[in-house]
């Protein structure tokens, strides 16, 4: 949608160069995957989130107990005070950083 749409009003491509990596980690080097639990969705970083709401979210998927209790470990570790709300231009710094690092 994005080409598109700049192709349609600018007559140009947003950008020449598209990196793609295979496997993105959380903070401890571990797959983000949502079997592990590890994994934020977007708009909880742009409107935030408690504690207590990511907790409640672990319980929607699949996930064994023993991993959900390992997982909330994890995410009181991470987040004690859950996602602050961030908005939508410090989630872009944020992936734009992550993509810089090589």
């Amino acid at each position: 949608r994005m080409v598109m749409m700049s192709i349609g009003l600018l007559g140009k491509l947003p950008f020449h160069t598209v990196y793609l990596h295979a496997m993105v980690r959380d903070a401890h080097g571990r797959k983000m995957s949502k079997s592990l639990g590890n994994v934020i969705d977007p708009v909880e970083v742009i409107d935030g989130i408690t504690l207590e709401d990511l907790n409640k979210k672990l319980y929607e998927g699949n996930l064994p107990d023993k991993e959900i209790e390992k997982a909330k470990k994890g995410q009181a570790q991470d987040y004690p005070n859950g996602i602050p709300e961030c908005g939508a231009d410090a989630l872009r710094f944020g992936l734009l950083a992550y993509t810089l690092q090589g």
